[in-house]
């Protein structure tokens, strides 16, 4: 929209219009990428702004190489492009919020102001529905429903579109500020508690943008961030990659060179598969975000996953992707999603699993929530999933090799999830593949305590002391939690978060048997190292699952993968 020109030359919003807006979307998100990146690293896993900007590029391209027919088509080609490009909870929240605008605007060729405000109360709706989330709980919805309400109100009243337009975008950047205070009580940022508050929720801060790019005569808003700038060079993180778009494909690519005879790449989707496909078993389909690595591909073999699906760094796949996934795993007797709690995950696995469930393939989930400090009294996603996800998919694949049944399977991995809790602490933050600087700083006496797989801060801050003390700390909860008692035994998981090298993880190792020993709890199986790491996070994670017989039968059946053989 050429700025000297009023809207749609009238009162409406052409399809040309429309095309402009979504262009200055992306000029926003563009501009703005390290504003929203260093939001999402204070209270979530700074992934939001790499990804949704893929998104609106992608877009861009879309809408410009083949004209929409109208309103409606523009809005739901919008929706399904998000859908197939950004991943994470982003992506499924507007895509989702897109298709329903796109469903309510229909086939018109342009919309008045009642027309536009009627598509963003279905967008909305459609938000609101998917993400559980209402005003006051530190989401995009913050900033999404009192833009809308302006849009309503506004429209009610007759007012002209220009005036209309600048009043929700006043609206929405109002209520992203109203985030600042608020302590999150749904997404990534609630596992902070207290801790979020204090910060702009970033799902509101790109909402509010949305909102923005709708004004014609505002110039390019730049937010300024705190990143250090002139950083010397030593404190500059190097690392082994060309591009930080091309990081995962290459790694997947690298990963299939290495072990052609066990694994398939689908470059288009990101998935890996078996190299010689199972039949007549059960399939099990997990993934996530990248960065986790070997999680979720180094485990995909014979007593394992039959596909992994690959998100980018930390952002979960698309729901594409995981429709990719899924076919390639199906062999005609059912799949299992299994799913780590959050809420990208758990979104983008359900659209998927809806859509394949068209197509004849029954399927069943299993949401893996083991995360012990993430267990709070708000009322938020839950649990998130982490290193027991390496049990879950052990034992699933097992019983799938054996022949047992999709409800069988399932009702295993809901079995082991509920038995299982972990709890993780790190000495240094990590950084994302191509930023110069680690996810957050800890001075030299602090240690950051239950932290997630994504990078994000943990539930506090601990005072640095002994590996044996440290390991105590998360030891003694687990315990407590799982109700451990004499005479019990359990598979435990001495898991490295991707700094954390081999002496050290030994050296914890050594603490959780004789803890576990005082208490006169056997181990009945172990693992240790680096199996579900955050990029290079010094730091370790543990892991119980409470065992019986049947389970040590499971763990202990054949296994073939890159990463976990024997």
């Amino acid at each position: 929209m050429p700025a000297d020109e009023e809207v749609g030359g009238a009162e409406t919003l052409t399809v040309a219009d429309l095309v402009a807006w979504l262009d200055r979307f992306d000029e926003l998100c563009s501009t703005n990428v390290s504003w929203l990146t260093e939001l999402d690293s204070a209270i979530g896993d700074a992934d939001l702004g790499t990804n949704l900007t893929r998104g609106t590029s992608a877009l861009r391209t879309t809408l410009h190489d083949d004209a929409p027919a109208d309103a409606g088509d523009l809005l739901h080609r919008c929706g399904m492009t998000l859908l197939a490009t950004v991943g994470g909870a982003s992506g499924a929240l507007f895509g989702s919020m897109f298709r329903a605008m796109g469903k309510r605007a229909g086939e018109t060729a342009q919309l008045n102001v009642g027309g536009l405000a009627s598509a963003f109360e279905a967008g909305l709706a459609s938000v609101v529905t998917l993400g559980r989330a209402e005003v006051g709980d530190k989401t995009m919805v913050d900033a999404i429903a009192p833009g809308v309400a302006e849009l309503t109100a506004r429209a009610a009243r007759g007012e002209q579109l220009e005036q209309t337009l600048r009043g929700a975008a006043r609206a929405a950047v109002a209520g992203r500020d109203s985030t600042l205070p608020l302590v999150a009580r749904k997404g990534r940022a609630s596992y902070l508690g207290e801790r979020s508050a204090g910060h702009l929720d970033p799902g509101a801060a790109a909402a509010s943008l949305l909102f923005e790019a709708l004004t014609v005569h505002t110039t390019l808003t730049h937010h300024h961030t705190t990143a250090l700038t002139g950083a010397p060079m030593s404190t500059i993180r190097r690392q082994f990659v060309n591009r930080p778009d091309d990081v995962i494909a290459e790694a997947l690519d690298g990963l299939q060179r290495t072990y052609p005879s066990l694994l398939a790449f689908d470059a288009a989707a990101n998935v890996v598969s078996r190299a010689v496909p199972a039949s007549g078993k059960v399939g099990l389909v997990s993934g996530g975000g990248s960065g986790h690595e070997p999680l979720h591909a180094g485990f995909v073999g014979t007593g394992m996953l039959d596909a992994a699906v690959c998100g980018a760094v930390f952002a979960s796949p698309t729901s594409e992707q995981v429709q990719a996934g899924t076919r390639l795993a199906d062999s005609g007797a059912g799949v299992v999603h299994i799913v780590k709690n959050y809420t990208g995950d758990v979104l983008n696995f359900e659209i998927a699993a809806e859509l394949v469930s068209d197509d004849g393939i029954a399927m069943e989930a299993v949401i893996v929530d083991d995360d012990l400090a993430s267990h709070g009294a708000h009322d938020g996603p839950g649990r998130r999933g982490t290193a027991a996800v390496v049990t879950v998919e052990k034992v699933l694949g097992a019983l799938a090799e054996q022949g047992a049944d999709l409800a069988a399977v399932a009702a295993a991995g809901r079995d082991v999830v509920g038995r299982s809790r972990s709890l993780a602490l790190a000495l240094d933050a990590c950084t994302h593949p191509g930023e110069s600087r680690a996810a957050f700083e800890l001075a030299a006496d602090e240690v950051e305590f239950g932290v997630g797989i994504h990078g994000e801060r943990g539930t506090g801050r601990i005072p640095f002391a002994t590996a044996d003390e440290l390991v105590e700390q998360l030891v003694t909860p687990l315990a407590e939690s799982l109700e451990l008692r004499r005479g019990q035994s359990v598979i435990a998981i001495v898991n490295g978060l991707g700094g954390a090298y081999p002496l050290e993880l030994s050296i914890i190792a050594r603490q959780v048997h004789r803890l576990l020993n005082d208490r006169g709890v056997s181990v009945a199986r172990s693992l240790v190292g680096s199996y579900v790491t955050s990029l290079d996070m010094h730091g370790a994670s543990v892991t119980f699952t409470v065992a019986d017989d049947d389970l040590v039968r499971l763990w202990d059946a054949p296994v073939r993968t890159p990463n976990l053989t024997w």
